[in-house]
């Protein structure tokens, strides 16, 4: 079944810039994700039965995941060397 994407969604999807939007059903709460086919397909091929799952697969989309998060932000590197500021 195919249905029309609402106005209300489709400026959701633009503010979220692409990138997959959380929905709730106010009358079931059950949560939803909204995201584009070839979104979908490339995580429906991760996680297929029958096939070999290679972690490493995700590492870009990890990667890029993070970077929208605010995760490559240089402020944060000092969080990579926290043992560092232990006192002996």
């Amino acid at each position: 079944m195919t249905t029309k994407l609402s106005d209300d969604l489709r400026q959701a999807i633009e503010k979220e810039g692409g990138n997959p939007v959380h929905l709730v059903d106010a009358a079931t709460d059950v949560h939803y994700v909204l995201m584009r086919a070839e979104q979908y397909k490339n995580l429906s091929a991760v996680f297929a039965e029958g096939e070999e799952f290679d972690v490493r697969e995700l590492y870009p989309l990890m990667a890029k995941s993070a970077a929208s998060a605010g995760w490559d932000d240089p402020d944060l590197d000092a969080y990579n060397d926290y043992d560092a500021h232990k006192k002996p």
